[in-house]
């Protein structure tokens, strides 16, 4: 079964740039997203899926492209997420489920980051107090022993993926636990 657990954290001043660099670099990629399939629509092109996207803008753009270097100092499966998210947006716009997807201010915390777990050998570790996230390390928790605690010897709560979001200078962190 999967839970959701959300609590506030407290982390460092150094955790907290890379926390709002890497929320950054995900608004501006889906903006990219946005922007490029406009283009591409109205050069008579079709839409570009998550997986092409990436693709472009990891083996094309970027390269092509030095001064946007700084795409790459981030967790990279964030911003693969925010590319997979801005692609659903556009598959329920296709159905009409919802309208055109919106391009994102840096006032919005529509956008996140997000973490996962890599590999099966691999874990997320959550102590009492504190969780370890890839990129940052360990950061504190606020509300202590709300997320369940895993370690090598208990296997019960295996923690699968997480974001981390702010809203008012405060920091939240999400885990999927199973």
């Amino acid at each position: 079964m999967l839970v959701v657990y959300k609590t506030e954290v407290n982390p460092t001043a150094e955790q907290k740039r890379k926390i709002n660099q890497t929320i950054g670099v995900a608004r501006f990629i889906k903006n990219m997203y946005i922007a490029h399939n406009q283009e591409v629509y109205k050069n008579g092109g079709i839409f570009v899926s998550a997986s092409d996207f990436s693709k472009w803008l990891n083996n094309g753009f970027v390269p092509s492209n030095p001064e946007y270097g700084w795409i790459k100092d981030v967790y990279a499966k964030s911003t693969k997420q925010a590319i997979i998210n801005t692609e659903k947006a556009f598959k329920h716009f296709f159905k009409g489920l919802k309208g055109f997807p919106n391009f994102s201010k840096k006032k919005d915390q529509k956008v996140k980051m997000y973490f996962v777990k890599n590999d099966k050998k691999q874990f997320i570790a959550c102590e009492r107090h504190r969780i370890n996230i890839p990129t940052l390390g360990w950061v504190r928790l606020k509300e202590k022993g709300y997320i369940p605690i895993h370690n090598k010897n208990r296997t019960e709560v295996i923690i699968k993926s997480g974001t981390i979001s702010r809203k008012a200078d405060r920091y939240y962190v999400s885990v999927l636990a199973e």
